[in-house]
């Protein structure tokens, strides 16, 4: 699904760090469009309509418009974020040219959906990665892949190859990448023992 933001680009006039940095102290984001062998095009947007379109939950696999002076609306996704090393600005982007009945491969980030068992019962949740890059039709493209944790006990892990992914949508990321495992505590051995209605085993001090 595409975003109903449109978001302007305009040319840049002069290439360089040093006119970047100047772009940048005047509030814009030096920006780069390509794919779909086309040229290349050098542009800014405006920082601030840019970060109001960030707050909405956009990710690099949200399909959005952009207006270029000579080509029009142009539907891209974030291929590329630079930020700066300190204060975590927005200093440049890539804006990948797609298609929307053309095959794309991009990073989706994943949401965990619901409270694990063994959470209950005292184990750690511990994340693996954060997204995984697919390859699907562009107008099947999903914002996020959900995972559901709810039923993940001590000791359990989910990997890629786990994740049920959307009709159309190919996993290829590595499929033994781990997502997330829960690592079990004493204060979860004894909770599972308790409910097991057993003593709980104490250690040599």
């Amino acid at each position: 699904m595409i975003a109903d933001t449109v978001i302007e680009v305009k040319a840049r006039q002069k290439l360089g760090s040093n006119e970047a940095r100047r772009c940048r102290r005047a509030g814009a984001i030096p920006v780069n469009v390509y794919g779909r062998k086309r040229p290349s095009f050098h542009g800014l947007v405006d920082r601030k309509a840019f970060a109001a379109f960030v707050r909405k939950g956009v990710s690099r696999a949200t399909v959005f418009n952009i207006s270029l002076p000579e080509e029009g609306l142009v539907p891209v996704i974030i291929r590329e974020v630079q930020t700066h090393p300190v204060r975590g600005s927005i200093e440049h982007l890539d804006f990948l040219r797609v298609a929307m009945d053309e095959p794309v491969k991009t990073a989706v980030p994943l949401r965990l959906q619901g409270e694990p068992l063994g959470v209950k019962q005292g184990a750690v949740l511990q994340r693996g990665v954060r997204t995984l890059t697919v390859k699907c039709l562009t107008a099947q493209l999903p914002k996020e892949i959900v995972v559901d944790i709810a039923d993940l006990k001590i000791g359990g892990r989910i990997y890629a190859q786990d994740v049920k992914l959307p009709e159309g949508v190919q996993l290829l990321s590595p499929p033994t990448q781990l997502i997330v495992s829960l690592v079990g505590t004493r204060a979860s051995a004894e909770a599972v023992a308790a409910a097991a209605g057993e003593a709980p085993k104490k250690g040599k001090k």
